[in-house]
């Protein structure tokens, strides 16, 4: 009994030095428990591979030029054209022919229906030019809805040239209405704003019509 005694407190001891052995090891492939006073951190500041995010403005270009395609080729953006004035529903010039039919039944007479009574100020001077765009609006028998205004003319003109071609303008919009509508065209059209524009010479592209 004396023997057995010593040989089982040895073997305690080995039991107890291999668990102490056991604790000291640090086992890294659970992560911590959520809550854990230890949590994983970013990489301190200074790092030699910090993961920066992309510069403003800047799209993410997976395997193009650099992580975030700062050294990318750039595509040449084609120039848009210069605008067009799409808001204009004709033209009249000193060229323009009159009409001539029974009833104005499209956007495209309505210019020339104005011709028949629009007197432009003669230009004699070579130099000698003027413009304007006047908007409006029409009933369904043709009559003028409101005030026809005018919304752009040339600065360059002489002022009394540009003031007398402007009064034509308006003019020409007052003396023909009510304009001739055909029921139809008429019923479409009534209260919608038109916007012509008066040259007081023939546009280098423009032809009798």
């Amino acid at each position: 009994m004396s023997r057995v005694l010593p040989l089982f407190v040895a073997g305690l001891s080995i039991v107890m030095v291999g668990a102490g052995a056991a604790q000291d090891t640090n086992d890294l492939g659970l992560p911590p428990p959520s809550g854990s006073q230890n949590p994983v951190l970013p990489p301190p500041s200074g790092s030699q591979n910090p993961v920066l995010p992309p510069p403003s403005g800047q799209r993410y270009l997976p395997g193009i030029g650099g992580p975030f395609g700062e050294h990318a080729p750039r595509r040449a953006v084609p120039s848009l054209p210069p605008p067009v004035d799409s808001g204009l529903s004709g033209s009249v010039s000193p060229v323009t022919r009159a009409f001539d039919g029974d009833a104005v039944d499209r956007i495209s007479e309505l210019g020339p229906a104005f011709r028949r009574c629009w007197n432009p100020p003669a230009m004699t001077g070579s130099s000698d030019s003027a413009m304007a765009t006047v908007r409006f609006s029409l009933r369904r028998d043709g009559s003028i809805f409101g005030q026809p205004r005018v919304t752009w003319e040339t600065r360059r003109t002489d002022p009394d040239l540009r003031e007398r071609f402007t009064a034509s303008v308006i003019d020409a919009i007052r003396n023909c209405a009510p304009v001739r509508l055909s029921p139809r065209f008429g019923a479409s059209i009534a209260g919608r704003p038109f916007t012509i524009r008066f040259h007081g010479r023939a546009p280098s592209n423009e032809r009798p019509i």
